[in-house]
């Protein structure tokens, strides 16, 4: 399986997921490490979109194409599973993910996005296992388009 992520070109070589460390997200609280990656590229622009500041044009970007072997785990998080109110109760995703990262069972956990809820994102455990099977086969420079920021 091939996902992608789209990150500042400066990081475009580091999946050890230590920027989500660094600073938290959605799904892991600060100090657990997780690579957030989407199955479409599209999808991986509107995540990076939701925390632009709209006032200007973003800096330099890359997307990765990043492997995953198909005989690994992954696991799933059903939309249906989801509390109503997931999307705007930060605390109930970040646990789920924190969960899915301390029990090492599974490499990947496929969630739905909360951007596009039809879509998923696939957050990627660098504890399990199988993480070094996880590795870039591409990057490319990745420019959003300059109408996305006019007010």
């Amino acid at each position: 399986m091939i996902l992608h992520r789209i990150c500042s070109s400066n990081y475009k070589d580091d999946i050890s997921g230590n920027g989500a460390r660094l600073f938290g997200a959605r799904w892991n609280s600060k100090g657990v490490p997780m690579l957030y990656t989407t199955e479409h590229i599209s999808l991986a622009a509107l995540e990076m979109l939701v925390h632009i500041n709209y006032t200007e044009v973003p800096g330099s970007f890359h997307v990765l194409s990043i492997f995953i072997p198909d005989n690994v785990t992954i696991a799933a998080l059903q939309h249906s599973k989801l509390k109503p109110t997931w999307r705007i109760d930060p605390e109930y995703s970040t646990y789920i993910g924190d969960e899915f990262i301390k029990s090492k069972e599974s490499l990947c956990l496929k969630v739905p996005s909360a951007v596009i809820e039809q879509e998923n994102n696939f957050l990627i455990n660098p504890l399990h296992v199988d993480f070094k099977k996880v590795r870039i086969t591409a990057t490319r420079q990745f420019e959003f388009d300059n109408r996305l920021f006019r007010i």
